[in-house]
């Protein structure tokens, strides 16, 4: 596949899909209200850890063995039938409020937008008909078709080629200092997004480009991206 124009990446869970339907479904157990993002920095954790053995598992799986040890740890009775209460949720998503025009102003620019996510490519391509973005979303590429998590860099690489990309033409777009640190390290642009932390990490190379609102971060990209094509 021969590459046309300039890609712009997003990741999915937090960047593009918000996780307050899950909180809904700790708040019914009456549980803390942190257990959302307690389970959900777990499940990256345990994700990123399993990956380093050279091991893969899947996204519904690692979240299923997180949430029982997360629960049995909050003294949850009946984990089993708890974990069946919520692990649908993720297929229930809401995207954030500026997600659609954000899109549009990707594709109003003629960029190739790619949805890249640690979930499943299945649950992704549900969660886009679900929000009414089909038409705004040309490709979507899960993890799973090079069984192992971002951020390792060759995920990066690999899903660019999928869309007949280059990495100097694309840019990745996260919530997430992790997966915009990982998109540099394949030599792509990055631009990070605050949603769920105020400041960016730290200890990490700053991206490209920062914005609190996606529709800013996709113009200052978009801007980037056309100028370097």
């Amino acid at each position: 596949m021969k590459p046309t124009k300039p890609v712009i990446v997003f990741d999915v869970i937090e960047t593009i899909f918000s996780l307050d339907a899950l909180s809904r479904s700790f708040d019914r157990l009456d549980l803390p209200a942190h257990t959302k993002d307690l389970f959900f920095a777990q499940l990256l954790r345990d994700a990123f850890a399993t990956s380093a053995t050279g091991a893969y598992v899947p996204f519904v799986e690692m979240a299923k063995g997180t949430l029982h040890v997360l629960l049995v740890n909050l003294g949850v009775s009946a984990p089993a039938s708890k974990i069946e209460q919520i692990l649908p949720v993720f297929g229930q998503l809401d995207a954030h409020s500026d997600v659609q025009d954000a899109l549009a102003l990707a594709k109003s620019r003629d960029l190739e937008v790619l949805f890249f996510t640690n979930g499943s490519q299945k649950n992704t391509e549900s969660l886009i008909a679900r929000n009414a973005l089909e038409n705004l979303v040309d490709h979507v590429v899960s993890i799973d078709t090079f069984s192992q998590w971002k951020p390792y860099r060759e995920v990066y690489l690999g899903a660019i080629a999928a869309v007949g990309g280059k990495p100097e033409r694309s840019a990745m777009i996260a919530a997430h200092a992790w997966d915009t640190q990982g998109a540099m390290n394949a030599g792509m642009g990055a631009g990070w997004v605050r949603r769920q932390d105020s400041v960016f990490h730290p200890a990490m190379t700053p991206p490209d480009y920062s914005a609190s609102d996606l529709t800013t971060l996709v113009d200052q990209v978009s801007v980037g991206l056309l100028n370097a094509a």
